[in-house]
């Protein structure tokens, strides 16, 4: 289970919509995080997102959440999988690492993707996000900055 943020530069001008387009089209979007470097495509040439074709990703799959429901997501997604026991919780470092996370969550409007269906899976999307693909965008205009978290598995 990991946690990877990337920080991408905005124009705090632009619409919330024209910043989720603009970073769908960005080349450092395509990334499949089964491997360690961002992917332009997979071997057989589609660009791709996570477990997805990148064409199955469009601003409409961005719906607005908030801080809290995104930090619940979170803490649910680190605490309460199928292979732990009931009750069984991550350790304190590793909670203590999420809020470095938590915290960015409260820096500006917020966005989930909602993830496409099995059929927009490329041929090893199966790799990744077996216990879930959790991807938040955060608009940060105060600091001109968007930043993506991607809470997954590999």
């Amino acid at each position: 289970m990991w946690v990877q943020m990337t920080h991408f530069a905005i124009d705090v001008d632009q619409a919330d919509v024209e910043i989720l387009a603009s970073l769908i089209g960005s080349p450092e979007y395509t990334h499949d995080y089964a491997s360690p470097f961002p992917s332009e495509s997979a071997p057989f040439g589609t660009p791709i997102h996570g477990r997805w074709f990148l064409n199955a990703i469009n601003v409409d799959r961005f719906e607005t959440t908030t801080a809290d429901r995104a930090e619940a997501d979170l803490h649910s997604w680190a605490n309460e999988q199928d292979w732990t026991e009931p009750g069984y919780r991550q350790p304190p470092d590793a909670m203590h690492r999420l809020q470095a996370v938590y915290s960015l969550l409260r820096a500006g409007d917020i966005y989930k993707l909602h993830n496409p269906g099995p059929e927009a899976e490329h041929d090893y999307g199966f790799v990744t996000a077996g216990m879930g693909f959790h991807e938040f965008i955060v608009i940060d205009r105060r600091t001109a900055t968007l930043h993506v978290i991607v809470a997954s598995d590999d």
